[in-house]
């Protein structure tokens, strides 16, 4: 009788030998909001951070590109089959979504407090049982009532849209100036902040000075579940990634060592999904 327990124990915890593990599609989303402080456009350093980082999707703050069209600025980023949405209207900060999976619909709500700045949001066909629906949001920078308002009206924008059991991910720069902020409470209540990126040394902070954590990737419950260490370089980071060339020796190509101080307010923050396919 030893055995066929031992067989029904193994079948029960869904590890019996020569059992297939299900297949799962890992991909990886970045915030960033890495234009240069002078021009408020990517150049140089920013395009090549993102660049070494090769992020299946990026959400993006400030979509301007000095050299080109906003498509230029995208082919640089992730080359020439790259999918994009940028909001439209002429907003002097755009924001935007990257994807090297079809966007199937994309579209922009108005920002309550920013007379010509939008929320953009893209739906993305990535493999597995249902779509991922990706939100790049830059909040107001100078008064913590606008943000809370907005953080507010942007929670019942997204609620209203998209089912909640579909995957969600709100990105973006939220100038934040630590994580017992209200507007952090007020989107928490739908998204999951439980997994916090950091860099080699521990530090989650992504501003200039790295004492205020300014940008985020967070998931919905339903995508928050499948998030995995991220593993870079042979690195691992728990709760993903915030990357800092200056951490690095040497950095990954093509970034370069000083390129995360090269008139840049911000740092990325990446993490990882293993989202299981059908």
């Amino acid at each position: 009788m030893v055995r066929p327990i031992l067989i029904l124990i193994l079948l029960l915890a869904g590890t019996c030998p020569g059992a297939p593990e299900r297949a799962t599609e890992t991909l990886t989303i970045v915030s960033a909001n890495l234009s240069a402080t002078a021009s408020q456009a990517y150049e140089e350093p920013g395009i090549r951070i993102l660049q070494a980082l090769k992020p299946d999707i990026i959400a993006i703050q400030e979509f301007n590109y000095k050299l080109g069209n906003s498509q230029d600025l995208a082919r640089r980023l992730m080359g020439p089959n790259v999918h994009f949405h940028r909001e439209k209207g002429g907003a002097r900060l755009p924001n935007g979504i990257l994807s090297r999976w079809p966007i199937v619909a994309s579209g922009q709500w108005p920002d309550p407090c920013v007379r010509n700045r939008s929320f953009a949001w893209a739906t993305i066909a990535i493999p597995g049982p249902r779509p991922l629906h990706v939100v790049s949001v830059h909040l107001v920078h100078n008064r913590s009532e606008r943000r809370i308002a907005e953080a507010r009206h942007l929670l019942q924008l997204i609620r209203d849209a998209f089912p909640p059991d579909d995957y969600i991910a709100l990105c973006g720069d939220l100038n934040l100036n630590s994580r017992q902020a209200e507007v952090l409470g007020i989107l928490t209540a739908w998204f999951d902040d439980s997994a916090v990126p950091a860099d080699q040394e521990g530090n989650p902070n992504t501003n200039a000075n790295r004492n205020r954590p300014y940008d985020f990737v967070l998931p919905n419950p339903a995508l928050a579940r499948h998030h995995v260490p991220t593993r870079f370089r042979g690195h691992t980071f728990p709760g993903g990634l915030v990357f800092d060339t200056r951490l690095w020796n040497p950095p990954p190509p093509p970034a370069e060592g000083d390129d995360s101080a090269r008139d840049l307010q911000h740092l990325p923050v990446m993490k990882t999904f293993a989202i299981p396919r059908p």
